[in-house]
């Protein structure tokens, strides 16, 4: 596994791919420090150990910083999804159909992967995601429309989520969410 790091304007981002170049995991920050130990901690104990550290900048990174700056883009061809449950790849996978400009609940997720009482677990998955912008976690919000937590922002106003969200055309009627972005997968 490689772990590579890049600044793009202001954002630092770090991704770790396999010998093939498929993204295994990603994170980004002001910190480079901490987009890598977000991108680190995303991912299985044993593949933390054997981590090489390459000083060009992967591909992907472009990729990621396009995303995050609410552009279209289409997202990387060869991700990985190194889940230990059928349900979170469930969860991943529903996640990435979610359009830009859209938003779900944690609830209406779970119902979609088929397990209507899971909610909280949903939850738990997106604070897991070991690929946010690729997996875009942040298009799943609170029942109240309220954005929620995001990455260590905790006090379920996460100003990064909202900013996410604002760059990519959600819309918002004060702190919710507005019910013109909610996404109908049917």
């Amino acid at each position: 596994m490689i772990l590579s790091t890049a600044k793009q304007d202001s954002i630092w981002y770090a991704t770790v791919t396999d010998e093939n170049g498929g993204l295994v995991a990603c994170g980004f920050s002001h910190s480079k420090k901490a987009a890598e130990e977000s991108t680190i901690q995303s991912l299985p104990k044993s593949l933390r150990r054997d981590l090489a550290r390459s000083s060009s900048e992967s591909r992907v990174i472009e990729v990621l910083h396009r995303i995050h700056a609410g552009r279209d883009v289409n997202r990387p061809r060869n991700i990985i999804l190194m889940t230990p449950s059928e349900f979170l790849r469930g969860v991943y996978k529903m996640t990435m159909r979610i359009p830009k400009g859209k938003v779900t609940t944690y609830g209406d997720l779970a119902k979609l992967v088929g397990s209507k009482r899971a909610s909280r677990a949903v939850g738990n998955a997106m604070a897991r995601n070991p690929l946010p912008l690729v997996v875009p976690c942040h298009r799943v919000v609170w029942s109240t429309l309220q954005v929620g937590n995001y990455g260590s922002e905790r006090n379920g106003r996460s100003r990064t989520k909202r900013e996410l969200l604002v760059r990519e055309g959600v819309q918002f009627d004060g702190e919710k969410i507005s019910q013109r972005c909610i996404w109908d997968p049917s």
